[in-house]
């Protein structure tokens, strides 16, 4: 009766021994501190891409088409008649306003940041069909 209670005793007593683990084992407890921030810093950047990724899918508009429609008809009217002329129509450039960050000047000299505009797309010529209406 007392080898039936006491092998599984050594038994348990020897499985629960070998469970516990030692502080001495670990290691120093800044050993994996920066794997694991390096980890967790990785996983940080992938996760923010993919989800602008996919934010940047659902709200994606194209860029808008700057395009002139013809002029309206000619008059019904006979009496004054009229013609179509070509003629060329200054399409003013657009512009965007950007942050310029504080820097220094050529001369050393420390310059406050401040909003600028760039040019965003130039201007152009385009040349537009428009009705010269006759003499009245």
């Amino acid at each position: 009766m007392k080898k039936t209670i006491i092998i599984p005793l050594i038994l348990l007593i020897a499985v629960a021994i070998n469970l516990q683990a030692s502080s001495a084992m670990a290691g120093s407890k800044q050993r994996h501190r920066w794997e694991g921030f390096a980890i967790g810093i990785g996983t940080a950047i992938i996760g923010s891409a993919i989800l602008d990724h996919h934010h940047n899918q659902h709200y994606y508009k194209p860029a808008p088409r700057h395009y002139r429609k013809d002029s309206p008809p000619p008059p019904t009217f006979k009496r004054h008649g009229g013609h179509w002329e070509m003629r060329k129509v200054w399409v003013p450039p657009i512009y965007k306003r950007v942050w310029n960050p504080g820097h220094y000047d050529r001369r050393r000299c420390w310059v406050d940041g401040d909003w600028i505009e760039i040019v965003d797309q130039p201007g152009y010529w385009i040349e537009e069909r428009v009705w010269i209406a006759g003499r009245r």
